[in-house]
């Protein structure tokens, strides 16, 4: 679970935003794609994921500058349909991809009611919840899910090694009085003996969790098709994404959805709150009291992303701002 770090330094947003912006450009890469990177690592800090975040940023650097990632992928679309697409990554960093299936599912969902979008051979999408939110922003239902394609297993290895930590994440809009409904997670938990003997239902349903994000992802995009891990120029491109979105008005009036959720919301803060929390929150209320703070008071970036950025920024000579 993510928590506030201790360590590191506090970082206005617009600051923190711009050297992303500059460290990527520098690589170099489209400024347009290095704008985009920048605006969803600060999206992803801002809900408090720091796992996902900036913390990220040398991972992705290094990859560009050794060549394993693409630094100019040119998407292109497997197939299409009136409420559906199929989009290849071309080995470009997944937060490209991923924003364009998760736009182009939301422009589908507004001709059609559902949109779906499938990405599939590039590197890692960061946290599902960014491209949940996109839709959410224009009130929709939405859906994303990150994985690889199915794989063979040794049978001596025990089952929940089959359980890779595939994020999933799903949204639902509320009014304006209230955060939206928001679960954002990893689909598995490290293999613990005594707590499967008291809770075993929990491990199994997150194994079949992150097999269907595998599946609707990896397999559902042809990953297994698209890229050759003998073969492919850029190796760590072993990525693919599942995107969806529901415009809620072809089903139910917009404002009687939202009233509704509002309605569960308000009732769920009055509740009795889980011990050591101040109030009854459902997913995604915490995160939107993250948002609003950082959003005022700066973005706590750990020490070892302060590092990683001081020590990149060094490299390409730019400052910091802290």
């Amino acid at each position: 679970m993510n928590r506030p770090p201790t360590d590191g330094v506090v970082v206005k947003m617009k600051d923190l935003h711009e050297l992303i912006r500059r460290i990527f450009a520098a690589v170099p890469i489209p400024e347009e794609h290095a704008g985009l990177i920048a605006d969803m690592m600060i999206d992803t800090d801002l809900r408090g994921v720091v796992s996902h975040g900036v913390l990220q940023v040398k991972r992705y650097f290094s990859d560009f500058r050794a060549g394993a990632t693409n630094a100019n992928p040119q998407l292109h679309i497997l197939r299409e349909a009136p409420g559906t697409v199929a989009l290849n990554g071309d080995g470009g960093l997944g937060y490209i991809a991923g924003h364009k299936a998760m736009s182009m599912a939301i422009e589908k969902a507004r001709a059609t009611g559902v949109g779906a979008a499938t990405t599939t051979y590039h590197e890692h999408i960061g946290s599902a919840g960014k491209y949940v939110r996109l839709a959410m922003r224009e009130g929709m239902v939405a859906f994303c899910s990150s994985g690889r394609p199915s794989r063979t297993f040794p049978p001596e290895a025990m089952i929940n090694s089959s359980a890779d930590s595939a994020p999933f994440a799903f949204g639902i809009p509320a009014g304006p009085e209230h955060p939206d409904l928001l679960c954002d997670f990893a689909s598995s938990v490290p293999f613990d003996e005594d707590f499967f003997a008291t809770q075993p239902q929990i491990f199994f349903r997150l194994i079949g969790i992150s097999h269907l994000a595998n599946m609707l992802s990896g397999t559902l995009g042809g990953q297994m098709r698209e890229w050759d891990p003998e073969a492919s120029r850029y190796p760590v491109a072993n990525q693919s994404g599942f995107y969806l979105a529901l415009a809620v008005e072809n089903f139910v009036p917009f404002e009687e959805f939202t009233a509704d959720i509002d309605g569960t919301m308000a009732s769920v803060s009055r509740m009795r709150p889980y011990p050591g929390l101040a109030k009854a929150q459902l997913p995604g209320g915490p995160e939107l009291d993250c948002e609003r703070a950082y959003r005022r008071d700066g973005i706590p970036v750990c020490a070892e992303a302060q590092q990683n950025l001081e020590e990149i920024a060094a490299e390409t000579g730019l400052r910091v701002p802290w």
